[in-house]
């Protein structure tokens, strides 16, 4: 249900749809759940995040497969 939840939420935002990670592409870490993820240097505010050598700014949510990321401080974070 969670991950229905997950993939109605993402679909509803218009979110972007793009193909996973190529290994000889720029892509941007992809960390774990936010809870892990609480501290923010201040240089880490506005970067922005890649995926296979793509810019996008901070805010923007991507699918792969089934799973839902949104750009936040530079790093990739799983949406709940």
């Amino acid at each position: 249900l969670q991950q229905v939840t997950t993939l109605i939420y993402c679909l509803k935002i218009g979110v972007h749809y793009i193909e996973a990670v190529n290994p000889s592409k720029k892509t941007s870490e992809i960390a774990g759940p936010t809870s892990d993820e609480a501290t923010v240097q201040m240089s880490e505010m506005n970067q922005k995040c890649y995926w296979n050598d793509v810019v996008y700014n901070q805010g923007i949510q991507i699918m792969v497969g089934e799973e839902c990321y949104e750009c936040s401080f530079g790093r990739w974070i799983p949406r709940d």
